[in-house]
């Protein structure tokens, strides 16, 4: 039995600048995608960070929730469901911890389905300030849907590493300088030399998930990775194409994003798993290496084995 990805989405490009807009129309999206209404939804993890207006109560999620309309009046509804939503901020690695949190979930039969939508946005909500040198996340949203198998296809375990030191990346607002304006401001300080860093963390990772001898030698670490398509947080542009390198992987191997202006932070699994299906990448692999590193600096990681018969299987 593993957790699997029933259905992917990702919110329209430059229709919004908000935060909540990017993740309720990425669920919205990946409910129609798996031929799914909202009411069939037990619980919503969002894991975006950056939002509207610098927004900290309620949680994001709950009004995600609202705007999808997952089971709002469950004691009016006919089976009386009812959902449960929550915020997971963990970076970068979001989407991989709120991964692990469903497996467990669907693990126990707690619930049958879970949503996991993730945005992030400059806090003015303008476009413009998106993907610059000062705020360099883009304003986007993606969304899985995340089911329990019968068979071995799906997530394997999520293995995590942290490194003491600086943040590497911090995100904050410095309320005395700010003054009225702190609704729209937020600062995004950055290592120079915090690439090095994640790409060294995200080695240390990867190994992790690895059997413990593929490491001994190139041909086993290439035997281990045979058939199997990176897809990475992205820090930078080039980011997946250098650890694969590192790896000793070829840079087709690895998934590099296209068309989006900016890091989509909490968001890149997605859009790079929804872009290896769109351009047909997946077909001619067994397995999808998921890497995300943040700041912390912390790094997440998990094989993902895709369904051997894909044809009906709903991406």
């Amino acid at each position: 039995m593993a957790t699997f990805i029933a259905s992917t989405a990702t919110s329209p490009l430059g229709c919004s600048g908000s935060a909540f807009g990017h993740a309720a129309s990425a669920g919205l999206a990946c409910l129609e995608q798996a031929g799914i209404t909202a009411a069939d939804i037990d619980v919503l993890i969002n894991v975006g960070v950056y939002r509207d207006s610098n927004i900290v109560e309620p949680a994001v999620a709950a009004l995600v929730q609202k705007r999808i309309g997952i089971n709002l009046d469950y004691l009016r509804s006919l089976d009386r469901r009812a959902a449960f939503s929550f915020d997971l901020m963990n970076g970068a690695c979001g989407m991989l911890n709120a991964v692990q949190v469903a497996d467990a979930l669907l693990s126990t039969s707690s619930a049958r389905r879970v949503l996991v939508v993730s945005a992030d946005t400059h806090p003015s909500t303008d476009l413009s300030q998106a993907g610059t040198a000062e705020f360099p996340y883009a304003s986007t949203g993606g969304a899985l849907l995340l089911e329990h198998a019968s068979d071995a296809c799906g997530f394997g375990r999520v293995h995590h590493r942290s490194v003491p030191g600086g943040h590497g990346i911090n995100g904050y607002l410095p309320l005395r300088d700010v003054g009225a304006d702190g609704r729209n401001s937020i600062v995004v300080a950055r290592e120079a030399d915090v690439l090095d860093r994640m790409l060294d963390l995200a080695v240390d990772s990867v190994l992790g998930v690895l059997p413990v001898d593929a490491a001994s030698s190139p041909e086993r670490l290439q035997a281990a990775f045979d058939r199997t398509l990176l897809v990475t947080s992205q820090p930078s542009p080039d980011f997946a194409v250098l650890l694969a390198k590192r790896l000793g992987l070829a840079s087709d191997a690895a998934v590099t994003l296209e068309g989006i202006h900016g890091d989509p932070h909490t968001s890149a699994l997605v859009h790079g798993y929804r872009q290896a299906e769109g351009t047909g990448w997946l077909t001619a692999h067994d397995q999808v290496l998921f890497v995300a590193v943040g700041a912390g600096l912390t790094s997440a990681a998990s094989l993902y084995r895709l369904p051997t018969h894909r044809e009906g299987v709903v991406q």
